[in-house]
């Protein structure tokens, strides 16, 4: 069974990283990476649950994992900086919104020698994870639905629709 506190457990991991009295750099980066994921696992969650359903006993498991799983990375990052052009609920803009910002940190934690983060950076990203996922979580089904089809379907058609859909 999958487990209901992923994305909560990443973002407890980011909090005590963050939190300690000297992080070292290591720390810091793999708080800043653990905000990141904490949203992306709230995200696949909610992607899951909205299109195929909350209740396991209700549900068919191998396609809640499948969507849940089918989650891309790039895909997520574009389909988010396009969000705030469509008429999604503010709850669900600043959940895309920070998507967006957490994934830059994300990459500049994981693989940016050069880049140098402070305590403070930790802890800022965690709390805005944090506040995100509240937005996603506090969204009504109904937008969870429709973002969690913008943010997974990225074929020819859905992209031509989404230029109509952004130009308009």
């Amino acid at each position: 069974m999958p487990d209901a506190k992923l994305a909560d457990g990443h973002l407890a991991v980011a909090k005590r990283l963050a939190t300690t009295k000297r992080p070292t750099q290591s720390e810091i980066r793999r708080s800043i990476s653990s905000s990141y994921y904490a949203v992306f696992h709230a995200l696949a969650r909610t992607c899951a649950n909205s299109l195929v359903g909350k209740t396991p006993s209700k549900r068919p498991n191998k396609a809640w994992v499948e969507v849940y799983r089918g989650l891309n990375h790039g895909v997520c990052q574009k389909a988010c900086e396009q969000a705030s052009k469509v008429n999604f609920p503010d709850c669900i803009k600043e959940f895309a919104d920070a998507f967006q910002q957490l994934q830059e940190h994300r990459h500049k934690a994981d693989y940016d020698p050069n880049t140098r983060f402070g305590k403070v950076d930790g802890e800022t990203w965690c709390e805005i994870a944090r506040l995100s996922i509240a937005s996603l979580r506090s969204a009504k089904s109904i937008d969870k639905r429709a973002f969690a089809a913008w943010v997974l379907i990225s074929s020819q058609g859905a992209r031509n629709a989404r230029k109509a859909i952004v130009a308009n």
